[in-house]
């Protein structure tokens, strides 16, 4: 018996269906399911993978593919179906992908800015207080958001992020209970930049999420300042 097969399968027939909308057809069968996996094959590009989590209840998606233009409507389909699809550049509404990490006793901060699919800015460095690890690093990469688009005269941003206190603590769910949950509330409370928070889990196949990711992990692991 493979095992989440029905989670996967219905995962995969609905990515099935909105990609159908979108001109691209991939198939799968009964031979294509593993323990927490199903591979689909599409006619053109290659081949896609969805993992399921059980333990978080996620799916995450790894692509196989050769045709670029294809791979990038594949994920805008991935990124709806996991309710993380971003504003259009029409919008004027920024997106922000937020992350920290923390490697070696170094704590990293990364963010990419978008406007609609265009990538306005990548920010990453380190923070010299580690106490709090990662979760330093995860408030640092909003601050740092913040004061770009402050220097940008930017108006309305949406800070995607995965780790829960960024909008907790920003919001008064979270109370802030050290210097740098403090020093975070304040600094947020005291922009004129209009936030909108939305939580994206993190693992998930966002390839936008995955870079901030990325840039942390550098920072921290080359302790970029």
């Amino acid at each position: 018996m493979t095992l989440y097969k029905n989670e996967l399968q219905n995962r995969a027939l609905e990515f099935q269906a909105e990609l159908k909308k979108k001109n691209i057809n991939v198939s799968f069968d009964d031979n294509s399911f593993r323990d927490y996996l199903v591979k689909l094959t599409t006619i053109l590009s290659g081949t896609i993978l969805i993992y399921y989590k059980p333990t978080k209840n996620t799916y995450s998606l790894k692509k196989q593919l050769n045709n670029p233009k294809e791979d990038k409507v594949i994920d805008s389909v991935w990124n709806v179906i996991n309710n993380s699809e971003i504003y259009s550049s029409k919008s004027g509404v920024y997106e922000v992908f937020v992350d920290g990490s923390y490697i070696s006793g170094i704590t990293g901060y990364g963010a990419v800015i978008y406007l609609g699919d265009e990538v306005k800015a990548e920010l990453s460095g380190t923070i010299s207080n580690t106490e709090f690890r990662q979760f330093g690093g995860e408030l640092q990469s909003v601050i740092e958001t913040i004061k770009w688009c402050e220097n940008k005269g930017v108006k309305k941003i949406r800070i995607n992020y995965d780790y829960l206190g960024i909008e907790n603590f920003a919001t008064g769910k979270w109370k802030a209970g050290n210097i740098l949950s403090k020093k975070y509330v304040d600094f947020v409370f005291k922009t004129k930049v209009e936030i909108e928070w939305r939580h994206i889990k993190s693992h998930t196949g966002n390839r936008k999420n995955d870079k901030a990711d990325y840039l942390a992990k550098k920072a921290a692991m080359y302790n970029d300042k």
